[in-house]
């Protein structure tokens, strides 16, 4: 056999084996990338790619457990409809200025994202500002920093960008292994 011919062969082998593998679905208004029927948000790690890339994180605060603005703001959150609420735990939290955003679990309700503003010296949940439930197969953080941002529109930018789920808001790790 001549090598072009062979290698002709052996390209066309590849991209039929991989194409056999693979398959972009649309649903619940994108696209998945199917792999051997196993859902992957392609389309959502590359917005995240691309969010890496771009944002600006430097005025946003990692909240650590000890800060002195947590017990006032999982107050509020859990005064925000109770008793279902009184059971908010933060998972992970972070600032800017007079805002903050909030990752929280419950023991009866969905993980939450929750944006909170000062008013005066009090927190409060941003009105509309609260994100609930699962998202998979979809990666988590750039549907709840669209939802947040057409929300609360007032919300500052760089603090919804530089949020990454830390908690269990966000599916489990996307990957090829069996």
């Amino acid at each position: 056999m001549k090598p072009h011919v062979a290698l002709t062969a052996l390209m066309a082998t590849l991209i039929a084996v991989t194409f056999s593998h693979l398959e972009w679905v649309q649903a619940d208004g994108g696209h998945l990338l199917m792999v051997d029927g196993r859902p992957l948000d392609a389309e959502g790690w590359l917005r995240n790619q691309l969010n890496s890339l771009h944002r600006e994180c430097t005025d946003i605060q990692v909240l650590q457990a000890d800060d002195q603005r947590l017990p006032l703001a999982l107050q509020a959150l859990k005064n925000f409809s109770p008793p279902a609420s009184q059971s908010a735990r933060i998972a992970a939290a972070s600032a800017r200025s007079d805002w903050m955003l909030l990752e929280v679990e419950f023991d009866d309700l969905q993980p939450a994202a929750v944006l909170m503003q000062k008013n005066g010296a009090d927190w409060v949940v941003a009105e509309r500002g609260i994100w609930s439930g699962q998202t998979h197969p979809w990666l988590a953080a750039t549907h709840i920093r669209a939802y947040l941002a057409r929300q609360v529109v007032s919300a500052p930018a760089d603090l919804l960008a530089c949020f990454d789920p830390k908690s269990s808001i966000a599916p489990p790790p996307q990957n090829l292994a069996p």
